[in-house]
C-alpha cells in the first residue's frame, strides 16, 4: 500500500479552503502585510527616538564579531574624515528599507525591541544645533561598544582624507602649514636666492621658510578657522554645528 504524504494532505486542505473562502484568504494575507508594515513603522520611530541602549536579555553571540567596533576606533574614522557620531534622533536623511530590514531581523533573533541608534556621517545629515554622504547605522553595545547595522549611501571621495587632513588636530595643523612653506621654499632656484658673494643659499632658504611660515598661520588663522571653526578631533561627537 502507498503510504500518505502528510505534507502533501494539508497542502490540498489549504487549497480546498482558498477555493471555498477565497476572501477569507486574503484578508488573512492583508493582515499579515498589516502586521508587518506595523513593524516596520514601530522599529522606524525607535530608530529616531530615545530609550535605553542595551536590552537586559541581549545575546551577543548572535551577532557578527566583525561589524562590532570601539568608541575609539569610530573617533579616529570621524576624525580622519571629519565625520560626526551622533543620536539617530539628530539625523535628517532617510534611513533605506534595507535598514529596518536588518534591525527587524536583529530583533527576531535578540526577540527584543533594539533602541538607541547612533550614526556616523557628515555633518550636513545632521539636524545640528546652532551652535558625500555615506552614513553607517550603529548599535550601541555598551562598554563603548557598536554593531554596524547597515551602510548606505556612496562612498566617500578618496581625497577627502587628505582635503580635511590640516584639520585633524592643531598639530596636523601646524605639520601642514610647514610643510606648504617648505614646498614653496623649494620651488625657488639658488639663482633666485644667493648674490654674487653668497656660497649657499641654505641661510636664505632657512629665514624665508620661517617668513612665509608666519605668513601662512597667520592666513590660515584669518580664513581657515572662518570655514572649519574647529578641529575634527574636538567636532566627532558634538550636536552643534561648529
Amino acid at each position: 500500500m502507498m503510504g500518505i504524504n502528510l505534507e502533501k494532505a494539508l497542502e490540498r486542505e489549504r487549497r480546498k479552503d482558498e477555493l471555498n473562502s477565497p476572501d477569507q484568504t486574503l484578508a488573512a494575507f492583508k493582515a499579515v502585510l498589516e502586521e508587518d508594515d506595523q513593524l516596520d513603522q514601530d522599529i522606524y520611530r525607535r530608530i529616531f527616538g530615545d530609550g535605553p541602549q542595551v536590552p537586559s536579555n541581549f545575546d551577543f553571540r548572535t551577532l557578527d564579531p566583525t561589524k562590532v567596533y570601539s568608541s575609539a576606533q569610530i573617533k579616529k574614522l570621524c576624525t580622519r574624515y571629519r565625520l560626526r557620531f551622533l543620536d539617530t534622533k539628530h539625523f535628517k536623511g532617510d534611513i533605506p528599507y534595507e535598514a529596518i530590514a536588518k534591525i527587524k531581523a536583529l530583533q527576531k533573533a535578540q526577540n527584543a525591541d533594539l533602541q538607541g541608534f547612533k550614526m556616523i556621517a557628515p555633518a550636513p545629515m545632521f539636524n545640528l544645533k546652532n551652535k558625500d554622504k555615506d552614513p553607517l547605522l550603529m548599535l550601541p553595545l555598551g562598554k563603548d561598544r557598536f554593531y554596524l547595522v547597515h551602510k548606505w549611501g556612496q562612498d566617500l571621495h578618496p581625497l577627502r582624507a587628505l582635503m580635511v587632513l590640516p584639520f585633524r588636530n592643531f598639530k596636523t595643523l601646524l605639520a601642514s602649514v610647514a610643510l606648504l612653506a617648505a614646498m614653496v621654499v623649494s620651488l625657488f632656484p639658488d639663482s633666485m636666492l644667493m648674490g654674487p658673494l653668497d656660497q649657499s643659499s641654505w641661510n636664505i632658504r632657512i629665514i624665508f621658510f620661517f617668513y612665509l611660515f608666519l605668513a601662512f598661520s597667520g592666513l590660515t588663522a584669518l580664513y581657515g578657522f572662518s570655514r572649519m571653526k574647529n578641529f575634527n578631533s574636538e567636532l566627532w561627537n558634538s550636536k552643534y554645528l561648529d
